[in-house]
């Protein structure tokens, strides 16, 4: 694994005084993770008590170490569909839509988006992930793997629809990139123009913000780039699909976003408030809003997560505290997640601290080493030596490194799993367990 200077770049910014929202328990455990190449870089913006705090660390181009600060650009993925979602309540609200309407209604004739019991696909459901839909259209191409939503147009995902069969439709939530594509698609038609440009006119300007979908020239080097285990990756981009998953925000803008949703007479406060609202409760009991999940049992705190090839990024909002927080990472391996969670309930959450690794030597590494396969569901995992570190990769995904903690198990950072190595009588290695997600999946070593 390539390794970077330890150069550590950082920004503090209080907008309003000097009143730390941000502990500094959560701030050396931000540098820590950057330090141990855990994520190249970690921003986070906090409003709480009605003042502004953001905290960056890492660089947004490891290869040059030029740092990440304020003004870096991250792509939010997912965080884009409660903007879409937005944009579904402003329509409503300035009356030329309603929430009820059939999606089908402003798609080719080909296309006919109801149920056997000529139950509709209706524009609400798009959005709260009620409509039955797959996550992924069928006929996705990936000419490019890694960046998968390049070469889907429209064209694509009306020729997807009109062999679709509805089903499940208002029954079960199941999250679907596809409906909120749509969704972004259909609202686009309904108003005579393209998803982007009405984010920007009908979002974006009203509420200030410079959030971007495209990279303009001038703005290319406040970019951050993203990363799989520190290996530079390509950036997203989008056609029919924008609407799931395509814009860039700085930290700044992200927060700024979350805050229009606590003010009562804003730009957009009647179509923020509507957003908000639970519209269908799901197997789980959690809410769904437009665009937004509300937390079960306190449905006043809404949030929505992002992830792409190479970022990871979250935001929530207390709407009756008057809290939002926000966080941002280069890295599409390590989410940050789990520091928001521990800032939003502290006592309930408590903050998930790196985990400090046991030297070994390199022949004692090497003992672990080997081609591993599972017999249950036919996966490799490939652990080698590289430059005095374990490095583990399951076959299609990235090479991670592995750090001891004892007892032959091994942890990675920044992604919750452990893989500890089972031996014979002879102490020889004969395969492993990896421990992910309350799950165990077996290894054996090959020849």
């Amino acid at each position: 694994m390539k390794k970077y200077i330890l150069l550590i770049a950082s920004v503090l910014l209080s907008v309003q005084g000097h009143y730390a929202q941000i502990s500094q328990e959560v701030k050396d455990e931000i540098t820590k993770r950057v330090e141990e190449q855990i994520n190249p870089s970690i921003a986070l913006g906090v409003f709480k008590d009605g003042k502004s705090e953001f905290f960056v660390r890492g660089f947004r181009d490891l290869e040059k170490q030029l740092p990440a600060d304020t003004t870096t650009l991250y792509e939010i993925g997912s965080i884009t569909k409660t903007f879409t979602g937005l944009l579904l309540a402003k329509q409503t609200v300035e009356g030329s839509l309603t929430l009820q309407e059939r999606v089908d209604r402003f798609l080719p004739d080909s296309v006919r988006l109801e149920d056997s019991n000529k139950k509709p696909i209706q524009l609400w459901h798009l959005s709260t992930h009620s409509s039955g839909l797959p996550r992924m259209p069928s006929n996705m191409k990936y000419s490019d793997p890694t960046n998968p939503y390049v070469d889907y147009a429209r064209k694509d995902l009306f020729a997807f629809l009109a062999d679709y069969s509805a089903e499940n439709i208002e029954k079960e939530f199941a999250y679907s990139n596809l409906a909120v594509g749509l969704l972004g698609e259909t609202l686009a038609i309904a108003a005579s123009d393209d998803y982007k440009s009405l984010i920007h006119s009908k979002i974006l300007e009203p509420l200030d913000l410079s959030m971007e979908f495209e990279m303009p020239v001038a703005k290319q080097s406040d970019f951050a780039i993203g990363y799989q285990a520190n290996q530079a990756v390509s950036s997203w981009e989008f056609q029919a699909l924008a609407g799931a998953g395509a814009l860039r925000s700085t930290i700044q803008d992200l927060l700024t976003y979350g805050m229009a949703y606590l003010e009562t007479d804003g730009p957009l406060s009647e179509a923020l408030a509507l957003s908000t609202k639970n519209y269908f409760t799901d197997q789980n009991g959690v809410g769904h809003g437009l665009g937004w999940f509300l937390k079960k049992g306190e449905e006043h705190i809404i949030s929505h997560g992002g992830g792409t090839y190479g970022f990871r990024t979250y935001l929530a909002i207390n709407l009756k505290d008057k809290q939002v927080f926000a966080i941002m990472t280069n890295s599409g391996a390590s989410s940050a997640e789990d520091i928001v969670a521990h800032l939003i309930n502290p006592e309930e959450t408590p903050l998930k601290k790196t985990q400090d690794a046991i030297a070994l030597s390199s022949e004692e590494l090497q003992v672990y080493t080997g081609t591993f396969k599972d017999a249950q569901y036919g996966l490799s995992y490939f652990v080698r030596l590289e430059e005095g570190e374990l490095q583990a990769q399951m076959v299609g995904q990235s090479a991670l490194p592995l750090y001891y903690e004892g007892n032959d198990t091994f942890f990675y950072k920044g992604v919750d799993a452990k893989v500890q190595f089972t031996t014979n009588e002879d102490d020889k290695v004969v395969g492993l367990i990896i421990f992910q997600n309350g799950q165990e999946i077996k290894f054996t070593k090959q020849p």
